[in-house]
């Protein structure tokens, strides 16, 4: 049975910046911007709980979008990071996302299983550019992040991630307007205790239908996203985009609480600046 739920969420600034990192790739050209902006819009997104459920939730959530383009520490469309060491060819910076938690009992599968909390992942992010022009990119990004999940308990442990993936962006006009599209694709991997949080089921959540599994780490999947980016500098901010993911042959494909390997996201995000600073920069 496939459940698809509406509701709104209030995302504070950084959720809204973890955001659009998870959405927007890095622009191809360089090109000067305001320092400092401000501004507000809205988002939704489709996905399903996990990946390897059917059952499915959606949400508008309202974005709160500040960005600041200094020497070091950024918050932009690519998401709030630091920048560590940046050369022609590398860069090196500390970057974030995010996994919504999830309510077991909105799940069949994980009915009567504890809840999931959020989780946010951070950690150092190694970008290598393989060509670059005026209008176009191609780079291979090698992230590894720590996930700490958080819930009114306060914060755990959940693993590591590392998920290398090839990207690609080209900007274009259209009728005069800027366009970016982006593409990437790429294998995940995780650690045991990563995999444990969303596909392990311990002795004592057993049932007849829902058998104890222990999941290892290892491969976890590809990756594959596609998004098309509508960047007005001093004025507003539209993105639409696809994620694909499939966990065919993952260590935990196994699992009771898998039921298909496939995951398709949709989201969108519209965001209109109020304040845009007078200074401009080119980064």
């Amino acid at each position: 049975m496939t459940v698809c739920r509406f509701s709104t969420k209030a995302f504070t600034s950084v959720k809204g910046l973890i955001l659009m990192s998870f959405l927007v790739g890095s622009a191809a050209s360089a090109e000067e911007k305001p320092l400092w902006q401000f501004g507000l819009g809205v988002g939704g997104l489709n996905q399903s709980y996990y990946t390897g459920t059917k059952q499915t939730r959606s949400f508008l959530f309202p974005v709160i979008l500040p960005i600041y383009r200094g020497e070091v520490f950024k918050s932009d469309d690519r998401g709030a990071r630091a920048e560590v060491f940046k050369s022609d060819q590398l860069k090196l910076d500390i970057s974030l996302d995010f996994n919504l938690s999830i309510d077991s009992d909105d799940v069949d599968l994980r009915r009567g299983m504890p809840d999931i909390a959020n989780n946010l992942q951070i950690g150092p992010s190694l970008e290598w550019t393989l060509q670059q022009s005026e209008n176009h990119l191609w780079k291979i990004n090698f992230p590894l992040r720590v996930n700490i999940g958080i819930d009114g308990d306060g914060a755990d442990f959940d693993g590591t991630t590392f998920s290398p993936n090839l990207e690609f962006n080209q900007n274009f006009r259209l009728k005069n307007i800027p366009w970016r599209f982006g593409a990437s694709i790429g294998p995940q991997f995780g650690s045991s205790s990563y995999h444990d949080v969303y596909y392990s089921v311990d002795d004592e959540f057993a049932t007849n239908t829902r058998a104890a599994f222990q999941a290892d780490g290892g491969y976890t999947g590809f990756r594959t996203q596609v998004s098309v980016v509508n960047r007005n500098s001093d004025k507003h901010l539209f993105v639409l985009f696809l994620r694909y993911e499939n966990i065919s042959g993952a260590v935990f494909e196994d699992s009771p609480l898998v039921e298909t390997d496939d995951n398709l996201i949709v989201g969108f995000i519209y965001n209109y600046y109020l304040f845009n600073s007078k200074t401009l920069v080119n980064r």
